[in-house]
């Protein structure tokens, strides 16, 4: 028999060799979960205590992967009961718990682990998950009070603030997380993010320049730095403008239109015109910009077909505006008071969402030790 077949015969009896309990572990590890949780069905528990605890552990592996996560914690609960004094047993439980929404549980098996940073990072995880905000702050607090050199930390704390329109004590965090990991760009992004809540629009800026500086790779700083420049009417600094100019052309575009108007400027004007319709036609960016190109200029029927398509694409108040004015300079007062309406629904959306951002702050209060 040549060699080849033979080996593929080999590997078929291997295979077939395996006992149930084997070819279920390896169907779970190629995330062919539905048939291990058939295969398992017909296997009885092995008696080894450590042997049955792999056995839940299996089955619990096999419950996630199918999303039944109650299932998966009740599994990891009866590996726990073998050896309640397993510290990684007792983790991966919580974690299950978690998962399945059974905080109480989580949270009663994260008290029995010894004091650390690490408890009090998943103790603030499962705080958040449940909606108890102070305390999952508390928790991060104390995680940064026990283990100061680890970045995610101070991360998770400022995050937990941010994302609870909290900014102040957000931006003290991370002012002084930059101080202790000044080459940290997830540090840098979600400090501007957090001054520009505040309209620290300036701050913002420089903070979100350093972090696309010291990783160009990291897609979210950046493209909030674009954010900022966009929605502020000034001419960013020259470091912030070379940092958007060399990976971003349709900013690139809306920055020098905005330096060519500020400078009286014909040609970088047109150059960045040219740099705008450069950009896929499908870009929100470049569309709306080159209707305020055209808008500029006085140029009607070209700023309406630009901001039509701006509109498709990114219909906010302000677009709204800008095309209302467009259509009343072509004396198309119809269409035009038809934005008008769609702007002041635009606003109202948005007022409605800064009152709830407003009670949410007002009804959670933090005070950083």
């Amino acid at each position: 028999m040549p060699a080849r077949p033979l080996i593929v015969v080999l590997l078929a009896a291997s295979l077939f060799a395996q006992s149930p309990l084997e070819q279920a572990v390896t169907l779970t590890r190629q995330k062919r979960y539905a048939e291990a949780a058939q295969l398992l069905e017909g296997i009885a528990e092995p008696a080894p205590t450590p042997q049955r605890i792999a056995f839940h552990r299996l089955k619990a592996a096999v419950a996630s992967g199918l999303n039944h996560s109650v299932d998966a914690a009740e599994e990891m609960n009866a590996a726990l009961a073998l050896a309640p004094h397993d510290q990684q047993l007792l983790v991966a439980t919580l974690v299950a718990e978690k998962q399945a929404k059974l905080f109480d549980a989580a949270l009663h098996h994260a008290s029995q682990l010894p004091e650390s940073a690490p408890r009090q990072a998943l103790i603030g995880d499962i705080q958040e998950e449940r909606g108890e905000y102070v305390e999952a702050a508390k928790a991060y607090q104390a995680a940064i009070a026990l283990a100061p050199e680890i970045e995610e930390y101070r991360l998770r704390l400022a995050l937990e603030f941010a994302q609870h329109h909290t900014f102040e004590p957000a931006i003290a965090v991370l002012q002084e997380g930059t101080g202790l990991f000044p080459k940290s760009a997830r540090i840098w992004t979600l400090l501007g993010i957090t001054q520009y809540a505040v309209r620290q629009v300036d701050y913002a800026l420089t903070s979100l320049t350093t972090a696309v500086e010291l990783d160009p790779s990291l897609d979210n700083a950046r493209e909030y730095l674009s954010v900022v420049v966009l929605e502020t009417q000034s001419t960013p600094p020259d470091r912030t403008i070379a940092v958007l100019c060399r990976s971003t052309s349709a900013v690139c575009g809306a920055v020098q239109l905005r330096q060519s108007r500020e400078q009286n400027d014909p040609a970088l004007r047109a150059q960045a015109i040219e740099q705008l319709k450069k950009a896929p036609r499908d870009d929100a960016t470049a569309r709306c910009e080159l209707g305020r190109a055209y808008e500029w200029s006085a140029d009607w029927p070209e700023a309406r077909r630009e901001m039509e398509a701006c509109i498709a694409l990114a219909p906010s108040a302000q677009n709204h505006y800008r095309l209302g004015l467009i259509y009343r300079a072509l004396k198309l007062p119809d269409l035009a008071s038809k934005e008008m309406k769609l702007r002041e629904e635009a606003v109202a959306k948005t007022t409605d969402e800064n009152a709830r951002r407003t009670n949410a702050v007002q009804a959670f209060q933090y005070v950083l030790e």
